[in-house]
C-alpha cells in the first residue's frame, strides 16, 4: 500500500547550513536537505521538540542569500533531523531563494543539453 504524500508544496533538494537556537539559547547547526515554500528539513543530531517555534538562519551563500526565518517543528526524528514548517508561508526571501534555485537548475539543464550536441568532442 502506497502512503499518500501530504505535502502541499514541491520540495527542492538543497545542501546549505542552518543555524538555530535551542530553548537555552545555545546556537546549534544542521544541514538543510530540502526546501519548499512551506518549510525545510534540517538534518541534525540536535533535534528540538515537536511544536517548538524556532528562528533559523539559512546560509545560501552559493546563491547569494542568507535568510532569517521563523518556523515550527512539525516532524522530529531524534538524532537524525526535523521538519520545520515556516510560520510565514508568504516569506519573500524563501520565494527568492527557490526562484534562484530554479533558474540555476534551468541553466544547468540548458548547458547539459548544449554539451550533448557539441560536435567537437
Amino acid at each position: 500500500m502506497k502512503v499518500k504524500d501530504k505535502r502541499r508544496y514541491t520540495r527542492k533538494p538543497l545542501k546549505i547550513e542552518a543555524r538555530y537556537q535551542d530553548s537555552n539559547r545555545k546556537v546549534l547547526k544542521g544541514t538543510v536537505r530540502n526546501i519548499s515554500i512551506g518549510g525545510v528539513y534540517i538534518e541534525t543530531p540536535h533535534t528540538l521538540a515537536c511544536g517548538e517555534i524556532i528562528r533559523m538562519t539559512l546560509d545560501a551563500v552559493d546563491v547569494g542569500r542568507v535568510i532569517d526565518v521563523e518556523g515550527k517543528v512539525v516532524r522530529c526524528e531524534p538524532e537524525k533531523g526535523m521538519g520545520i514548517e515556516f510560520t510565514d508561508q508568504d516569506n519573500r526571501e524563501v520565494k527568492k531563494l527557490i526562484s534562484t534555485m530554479r533558474k540555476l537548475d534551468q541553466a544547468s539543464l540548458l548547458a547539459l543539453s548544449r554539451s550533448a550536441f557539441d560536435t567537437d568532442q
